[in-house]
């Protein structure tokens, strides 16, 4: 039996790497997809209606790519003026319908439609009967008129040097798919679990069936320049069977971006989210760090960590949210203690990520004295920090200004000087202790 599955799985593999359809997702709300069509054609020139198409299909990024040489497009029309009732109405007028209530029936020319009324001239008698739209049950029309669609549909003029059954590779570009990556991170002392998902929403209008997937990360210009939309969700574990294979990506550079492909079929329903893990759950080497902006009102919380293979991570990261959880010891539950956005994140980079506001922290500015002279002004700063937490801590007190000829003078903490607009100072704090740092601020 385990070698059925296993030859079965083998077999799965095998025909998707010879699947004909690809959708590729961009994650500013467009996609690509490619398929191959076949085409019953006569010989000769003849239109041909192609519905299978998403509603927000980009039509001017079409390509029609015929198997054959002697099938050549001339013109392609996207037909997207869909039928309903007042269109269909509209286009009736000054032509014959009947329309039936509970009592009566009606039939002449129709000579208006204003939603809430029709009108009806009877030729015979030349009187005008005008049906309150309420009350008609059943509206007959002769036909369907020919130039009317009910799914936005490409229309192709082709000629054909001779009839038969030809194949065309068909690609096109449309938005309303986008994805999304999160990630959620549980908090252990010294190290985190982190666990990777990726989050396919489809709007499209459209259906996509056992398709290769590839999402692309980075920054691409695309048709619509506009945000992706976000959301921070918790995602529950898919669960397959013992003898199934997870599906999983691989991951590589293409281009300037990376590109993630699934390595098994999926189908991509409109009007659904898909969850798929992206990464194995990784265990990552982290440290907390607090930070106070003087002037402001709380301490920050950072966890800080490298994406490097050292630290138990070192993949490429797509931008996303990272929800944020710890143990509750007294019960052995996970408690959401935070969220941050994680930007593009390449291999061995230093990641900074506030989760939030220390509450048992407290830091405060005053002002001691201030002095303007011509261009030079003098601020001395007093902060205060107390640490009511159970367990010692190091602050970095932060001071930025918006002018690069700073000079911090008379410092009672060493200043380490960040960039050209940001001094460090670095303060450890016992348990119940309170510090205070005191400096000389001069601007030219």
């Amino acid at each position: 039996m385990k070698r059925i599955l296993f030859v079965l799985f083998l077999l799965s593999r095998f025909m998707y790497t010879f699947s004909t359809d690809f959708l590729t997702i961009y994650n500013r709300d467009q996609a690509l997809y490619r398929t191959t069509i076949e085409l019953d054609l006569s010989r000769g020139i003849q239109f041909i209606s192609y519905d299978d198409i998403p509603s927000t299909i980009i039509s001017e990024s079409v390509i029609f790519l015929p198997s054959n040489r002697n099938v050549q497009l001339f013109s392609q029309n996207f037909e997207y003026d869909l039928s309903n009732t007042q269109k269909m109405m509209q286009r009736y007028i000054n032509r014959s319908v009947m329309l039936s209530t509970d009592t009566e029936t009606f039939s002449g020319l129709l000579v208006f439609f204003d939603f809430g009324n029709y009108g009806l001239l009877n030729s015979t008698t030349n009187e005008l009967n005008i049906i309150n739209s309420s009350k008609v049950n059943n509206v007959l029309l002769s036909e369907m008129p020919s130039d009317f669609y009910s799914r936005p549909t490409l229309r192709w003029q082709l000629q054909s040097e001779r009839a038969g059954k030809f194949s065309a590779d068909l690609s096109y570009l449309m938005y309303g798919i986008d994805w999304r990556a999160t990630y959620n991170v549980v908090l252990g002392s010294n190290t985190f679990s982190f666990n990777s998902w990726v989050t396919i929403n489809n709007r499209s209008g459209k259906d996509y069936k056992n398709v290769r997937l590839k999402l692309i990360s980075g920054d691409v210009s695309t048709h619509l320049q506009q945000q992706m939309y976000r959301t921070s969700s918790d995602m529950a574990m898919a669960s397959f069977g013992r003898m199934e294979a997870a599906p999983s990506f691989e991951e590589r550079a293409f281009s300037d971006l990376r590109m993630f492909t699934l390595d098994l079929p999926a189908d991509i329903d409109n009007n659904q989210e898909k969850q798929l893990t992206l990464y194995p759950v990784q265990t990552v080497n982290y440290a907390k760090k607090y930070q106070y902006a003087v002037q402001s009102s709380d301490v920050d919380v950072f966890i800080t960590f490298r994406n490097s293979t050292a630290a138990g991570l070192g993949l490429a990261l797509p931008r996303g949210n990272v929800n944020f959880y710890e143990v509750d010891d007294s019960d052995g539950t996970q408690q959401f203690v935070g969220v941050s956005r994680l930007e593009n994140t390449s291999l061995n980079q230093d990641v900074e990520l506030r989760i939030g506001s220390a509450f048992d922290i407290v830091a405060e500015t005053q002002v001691l004295n201030f002095q303007s002279s011509g261009r030079v002004r003098e601020t001395e700063f007093e902060v205060t920090v107390t640490n009511n937490k159970s367990e010692a801590v190091e602050i970095e007190i932060i001071r930025r200004v918006g002018n690069t000829n700073v000079e911090i003078l008379n410092s009672s903490i060493s200043a380490e000087k960040k960039d050209a607009f940001t001094h460090v100072f670095r303060l450890n704090l016992n348990s119940g202790a309170t510090e205070r740092l005191t400096f000389l601020e001069r601007i030219m």
